[in-house]
Protein backbone atom coordinates (compact mmCIF):
# COMPACT_ATOMS: atom_id res chain seq x y z
CA UNK A 1 0.00 0.00 0.00
CA UNK A 2 1.75 3.42 -0.78
CA UNK A 3 0.55 6.58 0.93
CA UNK A 4 0.27 10.08 -0.60
CA UNK A 5 -1.47 13.22 0.65
CA UNK A 6 -2.57 13.75 -3.08
CA UNK A 7 -3.22 11.44 -5.80
CA UNK A 8 -3.66 13.12 -9.14
CA UNK A 9 -5.12 10.21 -11.86
CA UNK A 10 -4.78 10.73 -15.31
CA UNK A 11 -1.35 12.03 -17.13
CA UNK A 12 -2.32 15.06 -18.98
CA UNK A 13 -2.44 18.56 -18.59
CA UNK A 14 -4.40 18.76 -15.92
CA UNK A 15 -3.20 16.46 -14.21
CA UNK A 16 -0.15 17.98 -14.70
CA UNK A 17 -0.59 22.27 -13.56
CA UNK A 18 -2.53 20.45 -10.52
CA UNK A 19 0.48 18.89 -9.14
CA UNK A 20 2.44 21.91 -9.78
CA UNK A 21 -0.27 24.51 -7.90
CA UNK A 22 0.12 21.97 -5.25
CA UNK A 23 3.37 22.02 -4.75
CA UNK A 24 3.47 25.96 -4.85
CA UNK A 25 0.98 25.70 -2.22
CA UNK A 26 2.32 22.79 0.16
CA UNK A 27 5.78 22.32 -0.26
CA UNK A 28 5.79 18.84 1.88
CA UNK A 29 2.92 16.99 0.86
CA UNK A 30 3.66 13.87 -1.28
CA UNK A 31 2.30 13.95 -5.10
CA UNK A 32 1.86 10.88 -7.51
CA UNK A 33 0.68 11.40 -10.86
CA UNK A 34 -1.38 7.79 -12.35
CA UNK A 35 -1.29 7.20 -15.63
CA UNK A 36 -2.07 4.72 -18.23
CA UNK A 37 0.30 5.90 -20.94
CA UNK A 38 4.08 5.44 -20.49
CA UNK A 39 5.11 8.83 -20.74
CA UNK A 40 4.99 11.68 -18.39
CA UNK A 41 2.96 14.60 -18.91
CA UNK A 42 3.04 16.34 -22.62
CA UNK A 43 1.44 18.70 -24.94
CA UNK A 44 -1.41 17.20 -26.89
CA UNK A 45 -2.26 20.14 -29.61
CA UNK A 46 0.86 19.36 -31.87
CA UNK A 47 0.35 15.90 -32.45
CA UNK A 48 -2.16 17.15 -35.10
CA UNK A 49 0.21 19.74 -36.59
CA UNK A 50 3.90 19.77 -35.91
CA UNK A 51 4.51 16.64 -34.53
CA UNK A 52 2.61 15.04 -37.33
CA UNK A 53 4.74 16.92 -39.26
CA UNK A 54 8.09 16.12 -38.03
CA UNK A 55 8.81 19.61 -36.61
CA UNK A 56 8.46 18.78 -33.05
CA UNK A 57 10.38 15.69 -31.15
CA UNK A 58 8.52 13.50 -28.44
CA UNK A 59 11.14 15.71 -26.19
CA UNK A 60 9.79 18.66 -27.08
CA UNK A 61 6.29 17.49 -26.20
CA UNK A 62 7.03 16.43 -22.30
CA UNK A 63 5.87 19.33 -20.11
CA UNK A 64 8.95 18.31 -17.64
CA UNK A 65 10.89 14.41 -17.72
CA UNK A 66 10.26 12.45 -15.03
CA UNK A 67 13.61 13.35 -13.61
CA UNK A 68 12.55 17.07 -13.03
CA UNK A 69 9.40 16.12 -11.81
CA UNK A 70 10.94 13.98 -8.72
CA UNK A 71 13.12 16.71 -8.03
CA UNK A 72 10.07 18.66 -6.78
CA UNK A 73 9.05 15.66 -5.20
CA UNK A 74 6.21 14.70 -7.79
CA UNK A 75 6.02 11.20 -8.87
CA UNK A 76 4.98 9.40 -11.40
CA UNK A 77 3.42 5.67 -12.04
CA UNK A 78 3.17 5.67 -15.78
CA UNK A 79 2.02 2.74 -17.75
CA UNK A 80 -0.64 2.08 -14.67
CA UNK A 81 -4.43 3.04 -14.72
CA UNK A 82 -6.34 3.19 -11.97
CA UNK A 83 -9.29 0.56 -12.41
CA UNK A 84 -11.10 1.53 -9.05
CA UNK A 85 -11.73 3.64 -6.09
CA UNK A 86 -13.08 3.29 -2.80
CA UNK A 87 -13.85 7.10 -1.65
CA UNK A 88 -15.01 5.30 1.96
CA UNK A 89 -11.57 3.99 2.47
CA UNK A 90 -9.73 6.83 0.31
CA UNK A 91 -8.36 4.00 -1.59
CA UNK A 92 -7.41 3.36 -5.31
CA UNK A 93 -7.10 -0.11 -7.20
CA UNK A 94 -3.97 -0.07 -9.90
CA UNK A 95 -4.17 -2.37 -12.82
CA UNK A 96 -0.97 -4.11 -12.06
CA UNK A 97 -2.47 -5.15 -8.56
CA UNK A 98 -1.02 -2.39 -6.18
CA UNK A 99 -3.04 0.14 -4.12
CA UNK A 100 -2.55 3.56 -2.93
CA UNK A 101 -4.05 5.32 0.00
CA UNK A 102 -4.69 9.08 -0.33
CA UNK A 103 -5.61 12.17 1.54
CA UNK A 104 -7.17 14.03 -1.61
CA UNK A 105 -7.48 13.06 -5.46
CA UNK A 106 -8.51 14.15 -8.34
CA UNK A 107 -10.14 12.97 -11.23
CA UNK A 108 -8.40 14.26 -14.67
CA UNK A 109 -9.18 11.14 -16.88
CA UNK A 110 -10.12 12.96 -20.03
CA UNK A 111 -11.67 11.56 -23.03
CA UNK A 112 -11.67 9.00 -25.58
CA UNK A 113 -12.30 9.32 -29.62
CA UNK A 114 -15.75 7.85 -30.89
CA UNK A 115 -14.65 4.45 -32.09
CA UNK A 116 -16.77 3.98 -35.44
CA UNK A 117 -18.71 0.59 -35.68
CA UNK A 118 -19.02 -0.18 -39.35
CA UNK A 119 -18.03 -2.65 -41.30
CA UNK A 120 -14.43 -3.10 -41.71
CA UNK A 121 -13.36 -1.23 -38.79
CA UNK A 122 -10.85 -3.59 -37.46
CA UNK A 123 -8.68 -3.27 -41.01
CA UNK A 124 -5.15 -2.39 -40.45
CA UNK A 125 -4.60 1.64 -41.26
CA UNK A 126 -7.27 3.11 -39.72
CA UNK A 127 -5.94 5.48 -36.94
CA UNK A 128 -7.78 7.32 -34.38
CA UNK A 129 -6.01 10.73 -33.15
CA UNK A 130 -5.29 10.68 -29.45
CA UNK A 131 -2.09 9.97 -28.28
CA UNK A 132 1.98 10.41 -29.35
CA UNK A 133 1.56 6.70 -30.29
CA UNK A 134 -1.31 7.40 -32.20
CA UNK A 135 0.53 10.54 -34.24
CA UNK A 136 3.70 8.15 -34.63
CA UNK A 137 1.66 5.71 -36.14
CA UNK A 138 -0.35 7.99 -39.15
CA UNK A 139 2.91 9.24 -39.71
CA UNK A 140 4.48 5.80 -40.24
CA UNK A 141 1.95 5.43 -42.93
CA UNK A 142 2.29 9.28 -44.46
CA UNK A 143 4.53 8.85 -47.04
CA UNK A 144 4.35 11.50 -49.75
CA UNK A 145 1.87 10.00 -52.77
CA UNK A 146 -0.33 7.85 -50.81
CA UNK A 147 -4.05 8.83 -50.46
CA UNK A 148 -5.54 9.62 -47.00
CA UNK A 149 -9.54 9.95 -46.19
CA UNK A 150 -10.46 12.10 -43.11
CA UNK A 151 -13.40 11.73 -41.32
CA UNK A 152 -14.76 14.19 -39.70
CA UNK A 153 -14.87 18.50 -40.16
CA UNK A 154 -14.10 19.02 -36.67
CA UNK A 155 -10.93 20.95 -35.89
CA UNK A 156 -9.00 17.70 -35.20
CA UNK A 157 -10.09 16.56 -38.66
CA UNK A 158 -9.38 19.98 -40.49
CA UNK A 159 -5.84 20.03 -39.21
CA UNK A 160 -5.08 16.20 -39.59
CA UNK A 161 -6.03 16.87 -42.84
CA UNK A 162 -4.04 20.11 -43.76
CA UNK A 163 -0.92 18.71 -42.10
CA UNK A 164 -1.24 14.98 -44.45
CA UNK A 165 -1.36 17.62 -46.91
CA UNK A 166 2.01 19.37 -45.78
CA UNK A 167 3.34 15.83 -46.14
CA UNK A 168 2.51 15.25 -49.65
CA UNK A 169 -0.53 13.15 -49.58
CA UNK A 170 -3.75 13.22 -51.18
CA UNK A 171 -6.18 13.89 -48.68
CA UNK A 172 -10.03 13.71 -49.17
CA UNK A 173 -11.91 14.84 -46.40
CA UNK A 174 -15.55 13.10 -45.39
CA UNK A 175 -18.22 15.06 -43.37
CA UNK A 176 -21.39 14.09 -42.62
CA UNK A 177 -23.12 17.41 -41.64
CA UNK A 178 -23.50 19.65 -44.76
CA UNK A 179 -20.13 22.05 -44.05
CA UNK A 180 -17.09 21.71 -41.91
CA UNK A 181 -17.19 23.10 -38.23
CA UNK A 182 -21.22 22.86 -38.31
CA UNK A 183 -21.43 22.74 -35.00
CA UNK A 184 -19.54 26.00 -33.59
CA UNK A 185 -19.13 28.31 -36.59
CA UNK A 186 -21.36 30.07 -38.90
CA UNK A 187 -21.87 29.45 -42.81
CA UNK A 188 -19.28 32.52 -43.46
CA UNK A 189 -16.76 30.95 -41.34
CA UNK A 190 -17.18 27.04 -42.57
CA UNK A 191 -16.95 28.62 -45.88
CA UNK A 192 -13.91 30.24 -45.93
CA UNK A 193 -12.45 27.30 -44.19
CA UNK A 194 -13.15 24.84 -46.46
CA UNK A 195 -12.02 26.68 -49.57
CA UNK A 196 -8.84 27.76 -48.28
CA UNK A 197 -8.16 24.06 -47.56
CA UNK A 198 -9.86 23.06 -50.88
CA UNK A 199 -6.95 25.78 -52.83
CA UNK A 200 -4.38 23.79 -51.51
CA UNK A 201 -5.22 20.07 -52.79
CA UNK A 202 -7.35 19.02 -49.76
CA UNK A 203 -10.92 17.32 -51.30
CA UNK A 204 -13.97 17.86 -49.60
CA UNK A 205 -17.56 15.50 -49.51
CA UNK A 206 -19.93 17.69 -47.08
CA UNK A 207 -23.35 16.24 -46.18
CA UNK A 208 -21.62 12.21 -46.47
CA UNK A 209 -21.77 10.06 -43.80
CA UNK A 210 -19.47 6.90 -43.87
CA UNK A 211 -20.55 3.36 -45.07
CA UNK A 212 -18.15 0.71 -44.76
CA UNK A 213 -14.05 0.55 -44.52
CA UNK A 214 -12.92 -1.45 -47.01
CA UNK A 215 -9.85 -3.48 -47.88
CA UNK A 216 -8.75 -7.11 -46.92
CA UNK A 217 -5.97 -6.88 -44.31
CA UNK A 218 -5.30 -3.63 -44.95
CA UNK A 219 -7.50 -0.29 -45.64
CA UNK A 220 -7.96 -0.01 -49.34
CA UNK A 221 -10.93 2.73 -49.48
CA UNK A 222 -14.27 3.89 -47.40
CA UNK A 223 -17.72 3.93 -48.85
CA UNK A 224 -19.81 6.57 -47.94
CA UNK A 225 -23.97 6.36 -47.64
CA UNK A 226 -24.03 7.46 -51.16
CA UNK A 227 -22.14 4.48 -52.54
CA UNK A 228 -19.08 6.06 -54.00
CA UNK A 229 -16.05 5.07 -53.08
CA UNK A 230 -12.86 6.90 -51.85
CA UNK A 231 -9.92 4.78 -52.29
CA UNK A 232 -7.08 5.15 -49.37
CA UNK A 233 -4.18 3.83 -47.80
CA UNK A 234 -5.07 5.37 -44.48
CA UNK A 235 -8.07 6.71 -43.24
CA UNK A 236 -7.97 9.15 -39.86
CA UNK A 237 -11.18 9.62 -37.89
CA UNK A 238 -11.84 12.48 -35.68
CA UNK A 239 -15.76 12.75 -35.07
CA UNK A 240 -15.07 13.64 -31.51
CA UNK A 241 -14.63 12.10 -27.84
CA UNK A 242 -16.77 10.72 -25.29
CA UNK A 243 -15.39 11.39 -21.29
CA UNK A 244 -13.93 8.63 -19.53
CA UNK A 245 -16.03 8.53 -16.67
CA UNK A 246 -16.78 4.85 -15.98
CA UNK A 247 -13.94 5.35 -13.15
CA UNK A 248 -16.13 7.87 -11.30
CA UNK A 249 -19.19 6.61 -11.78
CA UNK A 250 -17.81 2.95 -10.12
CA UNK A 251 -17.10 5.23 -7.08
CA UNK A 252 -20.60 6.19 -6.92
CA UNK A 253 -19.76 9.84 -8.11
CA UNK A 254 -22.42 11.96 -9.63
CA UNK A 255 -21.90 11.91 -13.39
CA UNK A 256 -23.70 13.61 -15.89
CA UNK A 257 -22.02 14.29 -19.58
CA UNK A 258 -18.98 14.59 -17.51
CA UNK A 259 -18.13 13.97 -13.49
CA UNK A 260 -20.49 16.74 -11.88
CA UNK A 261 -18.48 19.63 -9.85
CA UNK A 262 -18.89 22.63 -7.97
CA UNK A 263 -17.95 25.73 -8.37
CA UNK A 264 -14.62 24.73 -6.32
CA UNK A 265 -14.14 21.78 -8.68
CA UNK A 266 -14.81 19.24 -6.22
CA UNK A 267 -17.25 16.45 -7.22
CA UNK A 268 -20.22 15.09 -4.99
CA UNK A 269 -17.17 13.37 -2.68
CA UNK A 270 -15.39 16.33 -1.06
CA UNK A 271 -12.21 14.28 -1.38
CA UNK A 272 -12.26 13.72 -4.53
CA UNK A 273 -11.93 16.69 -7.32
CA UNK A 274 -12.40 16.99 -11.13
CA UNK A 275 -10.30 18.85 -14.01
CA UNK A 276 -10.46 19.06 -17.45
CA UNK A 277 -12.17 17.67 -20.49
CA UNK A 278 -14.34 14.84 -18.41
CA UNK A 279 -15.91 17.61 -15.79
CA UNK A 280 -19.09 19.04 -15.85
CA UNK A 281 -18.84 22.46 -14.18
CA UNK A 282 -20.95 25.48 -13.90
CA UNK A 283 -19.50 28.01 -16.10
CA UNK A 284 -20.24 31.79 -14.05
CA UNK A 285 -19.47 33.55 -17.25
CA UNK A 286 -22.58 31.98 -18.80
CA UNK A 287 -24.70 30.93 -16.20
CA UNK A 288 -24.58 27.51 -17.30
CA UNK A 289 -23.43 24.23 -16.69
CA UNK A 290 -20.72 23.15 -19.55
CA UNK A 291 -18.41 20.05 -20.84
CA UNK A 292 -15.73 22.11 -22.66
CA UNK A 293 -12.76 20.06 -24.54
CA UNK A 294 -9.95 22.64 -24.44
CA UNK A 295 -6.55 23.29 -23.66
CA UNK A 296 -7.02 26.43 -22.07
CA UNK A 297 -9.64 24.92 -19.56
CA UNK A 298 -7.59 21.95 -18.85
CA UNK A 299 -4.90 24.20 -17.85
CA UNK A 300 -6.61 26.48 -15.74
CA UNK A 301 -9.07 23.30 -14.18
CA UNK A 302 -5.91 21.67 -13.44
CA UNK A 303 -4.51 24.81 -11.30
CA UNK A 304 -7.66 25.71 -9.63
CA UNK A 305 -8.12 22.09 -8.25
CA UNK A 306 -4.24 21.76 -7.39
CA UNK A 307 -4.52 24.82 -5.35
CA UNK A 308 -8.02 24.10 -3.98
CA UNK A 309 -6.88 20.29 -2.94
CA UNK A 310 -4.35 21.89 -0.82
CA UNK A 311 -6.72 24.16 1.09
CA UNK A 312 -7.64 26.66 -1.67
CA UNK A 313 -11.40 28.14 -1.93
CA UNK A 314 -11.09 29.34 -5.24
CA UNK A 315 -14.42 29.24 -7.28
CA UNK A 316 -14.05 28.15 -11.24
CA UNK A 317 -13.92 32.16 -13.21
CA UNK A 318 -12.18 31.54 -16.59
CA UNK A 319 -13.27 32.31 -20.21
CA UNK A 320 -12.33 28.87 -22.13
CA UNK A 321 -10.77 29.56 -25.67
CA UNK A 322 -9.18 27.10 -28.02
CA UNK A 323 -6.89 27.21 -31.08
CA UNK A 324 -5.67 26.29 -34.10
CA UNK A 325 -3.55 26.67 -37.12
CA UNK A 326 -4.32 25.35 -40.42
CA UNK A 327 -2.07 26.13 -42.80
CA UNK A 328 -0.80 28.95 -42.28
CA UNK A 329 -3.89 30.14 -40.82
CA UNK A 330 -3.97 31.04 -36.92
CA UNK A 331 -7.32 30.45 -35.48
CA UNK A 332 -8.77 31.21 -32.08
CA UNK A 333 -11.86 30.52 -30.59
CA UNK A 334 -13.43 31.65 -27.18
CA UNK A 335 -16.90 31.56 -25.42
CA UNK A 336 -20.41 30.47 -25.63
CA UNK A 337 -20.89 30.68 -29.64
CA UNK A 338 -24.99 28.94 -28.88
CA UNK A 339 -28.04 31.17 -29.44
CA UNK A 340 -26.79 33.73 -30.64
CA UNK A 341 -29.38 36.73 -31.97
CA UNK A 342 -26.43 38.84 -33.96
CA UNK A 343 -23.66 37.84 -35.75
CA UNK A 344 -20.99 40.07 -37.00
CA UNK A 345 -18.33 40.28 -39.50
CA UNK A 346 -14.95 42.39 -38.20
CA UNK A 347 -12.20 42.84 -40.99
CA UNK A 348 -12.71 41.18 -44.51
CA UNK A 349 -11.93 37.46 -45.75
CA UNK A 350 -9.83 38.66 -48.73
CA UNK A 351 -6.96 39.62 -46.52
CA UNK A 352 -7.06 36.90 -44.38
CA UNK A 353 -7.61 38.21 -41.39
CA UNK A 354 -10.94 38.77 -39.91
CA UNK A 355 -12.86 38.08 -36.70
CA UNK A 356 -16.34 36.35 -36.16
CA UNK A 357 -18.34 38.07 -33.57
CA UNK A 358 -21.21 36.47 -31.69
CA UNK A 359 -23.93 38.05 -29.27
CA UNK A 360 -27.10 37.55 -27.45
CA UNK A 361 -28.95 41.08 -26.26
CA UNK A 362 -26.22 43.32 -26.65
CA UNK A 363 -23.41 41.31 -25.62
CA UNK A 364 -20.52 39.88 -26.93
CA UNK A 365 -20.62 35.92 -25.67
CA UNK A 366 -18.18 34.55 -28.00
CA UNK A 367 -15.91 35.25 -30.85
CA UNK A 368 -13.82 33.30 -33.52
CA UNK A 369 -10.61 35.09 -34.89
CA UNK A 370 -8.84 33.84 -37.79
CA UNK A 371 -4.86 35.67 -37.66
CA UNK A 372 -6.05 38.45 -35.18
CA UNK A 373 -3.96 41.03 -33.70
CA UNK A 374 -3.35 40.17 -29.79
CA UNK A 375 -4.49 43.70 -28.87
CA UNK A 376 -8.17 42.44 -30.77
CA UNK A 377 -8.08 39.42 -28.58
CA UNK A 378 -7.23 40.68 -25.73
CA UNK A 379 -10.03 43.52 -25.74
CA UNK A 380 -12.65 40.78 -27.40
CA UNK A 381 -11.95 38.29 -23.96
CA UNK A 382 -12.47 41.19 -21.95
CA UNK A 383 -15.81 41.99 -23.79
CA UNK A 384 -16.95 38.52 -22.93
CA UNK A 385 -15.86 38.55 -19.22
CA UNK A 386 -17.27 41.88 -18.59
CA UNK A 387 -20.88 41.41 -20.41
CA UNK A 388 -20.35 44.58 -21.58
CA UNK A 389 -23.57 46.60 -23.09
CA UNK A 390 -22.71 46.76 -26.80
CA UNK A 391 -26.31 47.48 -28.01
CA UNK A 392 -26.17 50.49 -30.57
CA UNK A 393 -22.03 49.94 -31.11
CA UNK A 394 -22.24 47.14 -33.54
CA UNK A 395 -21.28 49.45 -36.67
CA UNK A 396 -17.85 50.20 -34.25
CA UNK A 397 -17.53 46.16 -33.81
CA UNK A 398 -17.39 45.91 -37.53
CA UNK A 399 -14.86 48.52 -38.09
CA UNK A 400 -10.98 46.87 -37.97
CA UNK A 401 -10.42 50.46 -37.94
CA UNK A 402 -11.46 50.89 -34.52
CA UNK A 403 -9.33 50.05 -31.51
CA UNK A 404 -11.90 47.59 -29.80
CA UNK A 405 -10.31 49.07 -26.54
CA UNK A 406 -11.85 52.04 -26.45
CA UNK A 407 -15.18 49.67 -25.89
CA UNK A 408 -14.11 47.70 -23.13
Amino acid sequence: MIDVRYLLIGGGLASYHAAKQIRRVDPDGSILIACEETLPPYDRPPLSKEYLRGEKTLDSLLYQSSEGLAQEGIGLAIGQRVEAIDPGSRTAQLTAGGSIRFEKALIATGGRPIVLNLPGADLRGIHYLRTAADADAIAAGAAPGRRAVVIGGGFIGVEVAATLRQRGLAVTLAEALPRVWARFADERLSAFVQEYCAQRGVEFRTGTAIGAFEGQDAIAGVTTSSGELLPCDLACVGVGIVPNVELAAAAGLAVEDGIVVDEFLRSSNPAIYGAGDVINYHDSIFGRRRRVEHWGHAEYSGQLAGKNMAGGATPYDFLSYVWSDIFDLRLEFAGDESSPDTVLQRGQFDNGAFSILYLREGRLTAFFAVNASTRDLGSLRRLIQTRKDLAGREGELEDAGVNLRNLV
